[in-house]
């Protein structure tokens, strides 16, 4: 089995698993609130959740105690979407309105945190590794969205560049916002595994640069639509800029001004810088895939392992190319 079919088939299963846990899980709220939030969480990648239950399979672990902490890592996910449409502006999700549209941003962003509380406590009735792998995850995506938000409020120099502040680099920013979620999902499988707390540390180092290389991945496919998008589009999203300013250093560019501030000439820019731009973004998923698939060899040798080695190649590969299932096109 490769790694695609494994995980179309435990997509498959992770919906069925949510349909059944979110009404007990959330049945405080009432019906209706317990209805909004699964609506909130159809439709999702699961690859995160997928992550929890490969990780356990390949420590030889049993799927039923996969299973809780997966719609934990879904709902976690879920409810961080909700808040980053609201404080992004965002106003479509997976092709559908965006949850603050729908309920309003204040129960939108109530709801959210409703689901990051309901999911620590699912994992503290569990254990405390659990409990502590969910609540430093939480903690660390949020830390991320906010360095992201300082990050793009700093000051732009005299050559263009944006001041940068030695602590908040584009790098740490994907570890914190992406790469440390990755983290928790491939650590809360070995936890269900029962595996040794240096696997579960293996594990979570595998996941992070999992996720790092999924979020250049995903700004890569995002600035490769900018660089082939027609010249009336001419507006950077906000959230790339932290990228094109880092890969614009790597590839020895100046990042202009007015990308920046104005965003005059960005399409003449883009043609003329995009190769270079893409190459370096290539280059540094190369860097992430490698290290993490480098982690696995230290796993039992099983068929699963095998998978979970293909998997951090697959996951950059289907979100930086178009040739993805369609599932994947729905982020």
């Amino acid at each position: 089995m490769e790694f695609v079919e494994y995980w179309a088939g435990i997509r498959t299963h992770l919906d069925k698993e949510l349909t059944r846990q979110i009404p007990r899980l959330f049945r405080a709220l009432g019906t209706q609130q317990a209805e909004a939030v699964q609506d909130i969480i159809q439709n999702g990648k699961r690859i995160r959740g997928g992550l929890v239950c490969l990780v356990n399979e390949a420590l030889g672990g049993h799927m039923a105690d996969a299973l809780p902490r997966a719609v934990a890592i879904e709902c976690i996910q879920a409810a961080s979407l909700i808040h980053d449409d609201y404080v992004d502006d965002d106003v479509v999700r997976r092709k559908r309105p965006a949850t603050w549209t729908v309920e309003g941003p204040r129960r939108a962003v109530l709801l959210g945190d409703v689901m990051f509380a309901t999911a620590i406590q699912s994992m503290v009735e569990l254990s405390n590794d659990d409990a502590f792998t969910v609540t430093r995850a939480i903690a660390t995506v949020a830390n991320g969205a906010y360095q992201e938000h300082v990050w793009l409020a700093k000051p732009i120099d005299d050559a263009g560049q944006f001041a940068w502040h030695e602590r908040i680099t584009y790098e740490r920013i994907i570890y914190l916002k992406t790469g440390a979620l990755f983290g928790a999902a491939c650590q809360l499988g070995a936890i269900a595994a029962g595996a040794s707390h240096e696997t579960g540390t293996l594990a979570y180092a595998f996941g992070a640069r999992i996720g790092e290389a999924y979020q250049i991945a995903d700004d890569l496919a995002e600035f490769a639509s900018l660089w082939g998008c027609p010249e009336e589009r001419r507006e950077t999203p906000p959230a790339l800029l932290p990228a094109l300013s880092f890969f614009c250093q790597k590839a020895g560019l100046s990042t202009p001004r007015h990308l920046i501030e104005q965003q005059h000439g960005l399409y003449d820019w883009c043609q003329r810088m995009g190769k270079d731009i893409i190459h370096h973004m290539e280059h540094e998923i190369e860097l992430r895939v490698s290290v993490a698939a480098s982690h696995v060899g230290q796993f039992p040798a099983n068929p699963y392992r095998n998978i979970l080695a293909e998997a951090p190649a697959r996951i950059a590969e289907m979100m930086a190319c178009s040739v993805t299932p369609d599932a994947l096109n729905q982020d």
